[in-house]
Order: C-alpha cells, then sequence, then structure tokens
C-alpha cells in the first residue's frame, strides 16, 4: 500500500516538475527572443517575466522533496561524525529528524494560510490567482515531511524499500 501510494506521489511530483520546469525554459526563451525581434513590432507577455519567476517556485518546492529522497542536500556533521556509539547516533538522528518535521510542519501551516490568503490576490497583468503559484510551498513542504517519516520508519535505504528498485541509498 505504502508502495503504490509512494509510486504514485514520485510519478505525479517528478512529472509536475519536469513539466514546469520546460514550460518555464520555453516561455523565458520566447520572452528574451521577442524581446529581440521589436522591429517587427512583436513585444514580449506583459506577464511572462512575472509567470516565469512565480512558476519556478513548484520547481524549487518540489525539487526540496526529491532532495530529500535522494540525500543531496548538504549536512555537515562535523560533531555527529564526533558520536562515537550507533545507539546514541541514531537516537541524535530521530531528534535531529524530527526537528525537521516539526519545522516543515510549521512551515505547511504557515504557507497554506498564506496562499488562502492570497486567494483573491491576482497577477498584475493576467487574471491568474496568486494562490496557485503560493500552494507550492505547503504542497513541498508536506512532501518534505512524507520524505523524511519514511526515512524515519525505513532508514536511509527507505528509496529502494518503498519503491522496491535496487537503487541503493547514497547516504
Amino acid at each position: 500500500m505504502v508502495k503504490s501510494i509512494y509510486t504514485w506521489i514520485d510519478k505525479i511530483r517528478s512529472s509536475v516538475v519536469i513539466t514546469v520546469s520546460i514550460f518555464t525554459v520555453a516561455l523565458c526563451l520566447l520572452q528574451v527572443v521577442l524581446r529581440y525581434f521589436t522591429f517587427l513590432s512583436l513585444r514580449p507577455f506583459s506577464w511572462g517575466d512575472e509567470v516565469v519567476r512565480l512558476s519556478s517556485l513548484w520547481v524549487i518546492f518540489l525539487g526540496i522533496s526529491i532532495g530529500v529522497r535522494e540525500h543531496a542536500h548538504f549536512a555537515v556533521d562535523l560533531f555527529l561524525g564526533k558520536i562515537k556509539t550507533a545507539r546514541l547516533r541514531r537516537v541524535v538522528d530521530l531528534v535531529l529528524n524530527l526537528v525537521v518535521i516539526v519545522t516543515l510542519l510549521v512551515v505547511t501551516y504557515q504557507g497554506a494560510m498564506y496562499t488562502i490568503t492570497n486567494f483573491t490576490s491576482f497577477l498584475q497583468n493576467i487574471k491568474i490567482s496568486m494562490a496557485w503559484f503560493y500552494a507550492s510551498i505547503p504542497v513541498g513542504a508536506l512532501l518534505c515531511v512524507m520524505e523524511y517519516a519514511l526515512l524515519m520508519v525505513y532508514g536511509k535505504g527507505y528509496k529502494s524499500v518503498v519503491l522496491g528498485s535496487d537503487t541503493k541509498s547514497k547516504g
């Protein structure tokens, strides 16, 4: 059950990151091209720069959760490396993961409140609610909570356990 739900969420997350990245790059490229062909009476879209900037929020916040899964975020483990016993290291890792989860839950709540507050705010040049862009904050934070919860339950190799693949984690 966990495997099928996680696989489904992971496919959607990856598809959204790829799609929004392609859209953002294409729109940015189109904006640049239109900016240099003004002699043909072509003008860049008035809403283009704003949409490019705000669309990147989805890539960033979804990418953070992918980085958690891949153990791609840097960590300073100067003090953690000095812990001698494996049991104490597991306790410290558990406490640190709980602190991160609590922080992410606060970000989720505050991001949801910010999204709801901006539901009636629209972009300056096009009638799209700001909430569509700001929703990336609670969604990305919740996906990070999911990744950290799986890390706590299954350990650092949870990707291969949950996805059932032969891939080994970096950590």
